[in-house]
């Protein structure tokens, strides 16, 4: 007896439920939909970013929470350029703390002492600005007249070694001034720290006790306001940071900072790269920086 068409699909319908109720008793078999190989080692991902941009790429990252932690040439020696500036800036509001200045104290913008990159300074020129102003220009437009102006009110570039030192910073170390520092001078030793030991200090002035809980938080905030941060480019949506960038020749191109997560997660992350190659003109690496901190993120969440 031959069925009709309601009959057969009613039919049909029977056997893949019956099916189904069978499967349900057995080991599910793989499918096309099964999770991928698991992605390569973050260093060797790196090492093929490094590969493509003809770059050298050093990166210490840590989640705060987990304490998990990633690393790429971290004990590599790089030019800082401008991220000396976090450092700059929190030895300022470590002064006021201690009362030997007020931000409110005000600098003379002399027209002798401008310097290229100086977008807050230059139009204030022959007037005063408040330590407060010259530290949110540093470290927002990253200020080069502003850098200098503060840096005679802390001692010069020694004192940034001498406060990276009080903060268990072994290896950065300040030699020159705005823009001299910039040079970036494969192997010469000067005006250079390791993503390590940098990032390690920059953590402890965002979240130790060098400052107290007022000042820590002023230094976030002006941080959380740079303008020029190149990781969070590579930063899921919905996250910020509080970074320092930093920038010469050879290609020299850094960001340091935290990076906030919408979940409340925190991750420090230190990049700093430099071209492999012998020009000193070679542009810089912005673009770099930002896919190592979408390489990063996900390790140091532990997603891959």
């Amino acid at each position: 007896m031959s069925l009709s068409r309601r009959g057969f699909l009613a039919a049909s319908g029977a056997v893949l439920l019956t099916a189904a109720a069978c499967g349900a008793k057995t080991a599910a078999r793989p499918t096309a939909s099964d999770p991928a190989e698991p992605l390569p080692p973050i260093g060797t991902r790196i090492e093929a970013l490094e590969k493509r941009h003809n770059a050298f790429v050093g990166l210490y990252g840590q989640n705060l929470d987990s304490k998990v932690e990633v690393a790429h040439r971290d004990g590599d020696l790089f030019a800082m350029c401008s991220t000396f500036k976090g450092y700059l800036s929190a030895r300022v509001l470590q002064k006021a703390q201690a009362g030997e200045l007020r931000l409110t104290d005000t600098v003379l913008v002399d027209t002798e002492l401008l310097r290229p990159n100086s977008p807050r300074t230059e139009p204030n020129v022959g007037k005063p600005m408040a330590l407060s102003e010259l530290c949110a220009a540093a470290l927002q437009v990253s200020d080069n007249t502003a850098a200098n102006l503060l840096l005679r009110v802390i001692g010069g570039p020694p004192a940034i070694t001498t406060f990276a030192r009080s903060i268990g910073d072994d290896r950065t170390r300040l030699d020159r001034w705005e823009t001299e520092l910039n040079s970036a001078l494969p192997g010469d030793p000067r005006d250079t720290s390791t993503p390590r030991a940098l990032g390690g200090g920059i953590l402890t002035v965002l979240t130790g006790d060098v400052l107290d809980p007022p000042h820590r938080k002023q230094l976030e905030d002006w941080m959380r306001a740079n303008t020029t941060s190149s990781m969070r480019a590579g930063l899921p949506p919905g996250w910020t940071t509080a970074d320092k960038t930093g920038s010469g020749d050879f290609a020299s191109t850094n960001d340091v900072g935290i990076a906030f997560g919408p979940g409340g997660e925190r991750l420090l992350l230190a990049i700093m790269t430099r071209t492999q190659s012998n020009n000193a003109n070679t542009p810089a690496l912005r673009d770099l920086v930002g896919e190592v901190a979408t390489v990063a993120v996900p390790a140091l969440l532990g997603q891959g």
